[in-house]
Formats: C-alpha cells, structure tokens, sequence
C-alpha cells in the first residue's frame, strides 16, 4: 500500500480507537458522576487538587481517563501502529505524556464546569467532550512520533499483512 494511503489508514483507524476510547471514557466518567457518585457523596463536596472541584468530578474524571487510556492504547498499539516494542516501556512513555496533561484535564473540566454552572449537568459534559478533543489530537502526535516512532509495522499482525502484499 502506497504510503500516504497507508498513513491516512492508520489516522482513520486511530481516530476510530479514540472514539471508541471517547465512548468509554464518557460513558464511564458521566455514569460515574452524575448517577453513582452524586447520589451517593454530597455533590457539594469539594476538594483541591489543581483547583478547587467538586470531589465527584475528580474520580468521576481520573476513572474515566484511566479506562479510556488503557483500551486506547492497547487497541492502538496493536492494528493501527502495529507495533512490536516493548510493552512496559510503550505504556510508560504513553503514562508520560498524561504527567502533564491529567491535572490539566483535572484544572481544564472543573473550570468549564464551574464557568457554566448556570446549565447544570450540561457544564461538565462540555468540559469533558472539548477536553477529549484536545487529548485525541495532542495523543496522536505522541503516540506516533514517541511512544511507537521506529516500532510501526513491527509486530505479526503487520508482517502478516506485508506477505500478503508480496
């Protein structure tokens, strides 16, 4: 496959991966905040971490990303970057790049949500939604030019596919 194809490829099927992660991580992060947790915790209860939130945003928010980074990378890894390398150093240059972006996902949701608490529930879905935007493209760039950059198309999946072609 000609290489521009083969890259455009691989930007379909990684955006595919993160909408699927997007789903998991909304699906989650919202259930979590606005069923489970604001019913069982006072929704008035707030705590610092970054700024100033309410406590259900930030677990709601930290299991949501957890669960979202971890289907994402795993499925990425394997079909859209193909990648053979090492997968306790991959997932430690993936957790690397959420050193500086989880607490400003952390400061970014809670800062939309209290900036919109005049819509209720609605604040915080767009505070996430926008935030997840900004994570799948920032994600892609790390994802291909450090985590896998020199490991793509290196696995059996891809050696597979490059004999098929011959």
């Amino acid at each position: 496959m000609a290489t521009n194809k083969k890259e455009l490829w691989r930007a379909v099927k990684f955006t595919l991966f993160s909408i699927s992660a997007g789903v998991i991580q909304a699906v989650s992060s919202l259930l979590l905040k606005l069923v489970i947790i604001d019913r069982v915790m006072d929704p008035e209860a707030t705590m610092m971490f970054i700024i100033e939130q309410p406590t259900s945003t930030f677990i709601a928010d930290t299991v949501g990303l957890a669960l979202s980074v971890l289907w994402n990378f795993t499925f990425n890894r394997k079909f859209t970057f193909k990648a053979a390398n090492n997968v306790p150093i991959a997932m430690l240059l993936a957790f690397l790049f959420y050193v500086p972006f989880y607490p400003f996902q952390i400061w970014y949701v809670a800062m939309v949500e209290q900036g919109l608490a005049s819509i209720g529930g609605w604040g915080y879905v767009i505070g996430l939604g926008t935030c997840m935007i900004i994570n799948f493209v920032l994600e892609f760039i790390w994802q291909k030019f450090v985590v896998f950059r020199g490991k793509v198309d290196t696995n059996d999946l891809a050696h597979k596919e490059q004999n098929n072609e011959k």
